[in-house]
């Protein structure tokens, strides 16, 4: 006659298990809440540092001769920025370009002023006589934060 486990033994067995599990998965979830914490703590960080963040457009100057876009900006916040991404409308058409100026290795001061450099060209968009209406900029580090102003230049 074959013996079967007795009923204690079995239960002794069944909460072992089950106290196994809970730690494990006890575990795996605390694990999880400290990284996801640490995600969020990190995002608001970098919203509340962002605040701090404000920039001026100077001046802009559309060349065909030299087939460049020359946007003159100041940082006038409190927090280095870098990456900058340009939202350009020329003729009610918009351009985005995301080329030049300062990035993460070669940052822009508060107080200081640059000069965003981009290629016009002369034949598609930056023709003699048109008009660029308006301009975005934003930085990379701090997208949210942008200065947008209608400028109204004639490209010559």
């Amino acid at each position: 006659m074959k013996k079967a486990l007795s009923p204690l033994l079995a239960m002794v067995m069944l909460i072992a298990l089950t106290l196994s599990v809970v730690g494990l998965l006890g575990s795996w979830f605390v694990s999880m809440s400290r990284s996801q914490m640490e995600e969020i703590e990190e995002a608001g960080e970098k919203q509340i540092e962002c605040t701090n963040a404000l920039l001026d457009i100077v001046s802009v100057i559309c060349s065909n001769s030299t087939e460049q876009l020359k946007i003159a900006i100041n940082n006038i916040g409190q927090i280095d920025l870098y990456d900058f991404s340009t939202l350009v409308e020329i003729n009610n058409t918009y351009y985005l370009n995301s080329t030049g100026g300062p990035n993460s290795t070669n940052v822009l001061n508060p107080g200081e002023q640059t000069i965003l450099v981009y290629h016009c060209d002369k034949d598609i968009y930056c023709t003699g006589g048109v008009t660029v209406e308006k301009v975005r900029i934003a930085p990379g580090n701090c997208p949210q934060v942008y200065v947008e102003k209608n400028v109204g230049v004639t490209c010559g």
